[in-house]
């Protein structure tokens, strides 16, 4: 889906729906209130976020994934499998494995460590732990999931988008918010805002009158053969295109044309030819991102030929303390070693 713009103000819709988002907040906090039905024999740190929407989960979840080989740590990443048909627990083999099997974020994630797909996140743990006999330094790194109840973290770490933030304010369907505000932030353990706006700085400050650590985090191109000025046509189907297109500009690169998608999108062979042929009426170079990219991947003839034909502009996580990523490892493997 793609986020209604009234979730970003108080206006009249937002209030015709606000009864029924309390009644979605109050089904959302009994939830919170449930106990972990089990915890791991490994660490288990959650990456998650306070609303509906992209704010650079999986960029944060491939920078403590990353950091993790680095020091020696053996990360085995988690994830629901948004967009893919099959329910888990399934280790993900990119060679056999598409998106339409276990969705475009598991397909990244599996580039970096072992990953699971597993709607039921207990027995994606368990299958985890399974996999953890074998390797040293085994800890695990789910990809959302922080409203989930049933597995117990050891550690919550939210990401927030400086720009959209919390938005309105409001649970949904008024507001983009997954549950009511404070008791979100009251379970989480550190907070990343990610980029610039005007809203980050208010929730680091709601996070530090309730005790909670905050950091500071942007999502940077990690790399691009395009020289600037290039024109391009960019597509993608994230949960807040305006980013991508931003990270495209950053780079100097023209966008002609553009045509975005609704977060995780499905595309279609009729799909891909309308963007083949757009772009080579205008005589544009095709870029989209690295989620979009692994989804055109075995659909059909044209899907396959907008893949070869498109250039993907990878980003990544970069912190304004460096030593970030490795400190949440460490504090995890703490916290886990105290149960």
């Amino acid at each position: 889906m793609k986020a209604p713009r009234f979730w970003n103000e108080r206006g009249l819709l937002a209030w015709l729906l606000y009864p029924a988002s309390l009644i979605y907040g109050r089904l959302s906090l009994s939830r919170f209130k449930k106990p972990a039905r089990y915890k791991a024999r490994l660490p288990v740190i959650c990456i998650g976020n306070l609303v509906a929407g992209g704010a650079g989960k999986t960029p944060m979840a491939l920078a403590l994934g990353e950091t993790a080989v680095s020091i020696g740590l053996s990360p085995i990443f988690l994830t629901r499998g948004f967009g893919g048909a099959q329910e888990g627990p399934l280790l993900v083999d990119p060679t056999k494995h598409v998106s339409a099997d276990v969705g475009d974020e598991a397909l990244l994630l599996a580039r970096i460590a072992p990953t699971i797909v597993a709607q039921d996140r207990v027995e994606g743990a368990r299958q985890a732990e399974e996999l953890a006999k074998t390797r040293e330094g085994a800890i695990v790194i789910m990809d959302d999931g922080f409203q989930n109840p049933y597995l117990f973290k050891d550690l919550n770490l939210v990401v927030v988008d400086a720009q959209q933030s919390i938005g309105n304010g409001f649970v949904m369907p008024a507001g983009p918010l997954r549950a009511p505000l404070v008791p979100q932030v009251r379970r989480a353990d550190q907070f990343v805002v990610v980029g610039k706006g005007d809203r980050g700085p208010r929730l680091r400050q709601l996070a530090a009158q309730l005790g909670k650590a905050s950091n500071h985090a942007y999502i940077k191109p990690a790399r691009c053969h395009l020289i600037g000025g290039t024109r391009v046509f960019a597509f993608c189907g994230i949960g807040q295109p305006a980013k991508f297109y931003r990270t495209v500009e950053a780079l100097e690169l023209d966008i002609v044309d553009s045509r975005d998608f609704a977060d995780h999108h499905p595309y279609t062979n009729g799909e891909a030819h309308e963007i083949l042929a757009k772009a080579e009426e205008q005589n544009l170079t095709i870029v989209t991102t690295a989620k979009d990219h692994v989804r055109l991947i075995g659909i059909g003839e044209a899907a396959a030929t907008l893949a070869r034909k498109t250039h993907i502009i990878d980003v990544k996580m970069q912190f304004d303390d460096a030593t970030f990523p490795r400190r949440v490892l460490e504090q995890a493997q703490r916290k886990y070693s105290r149960r």
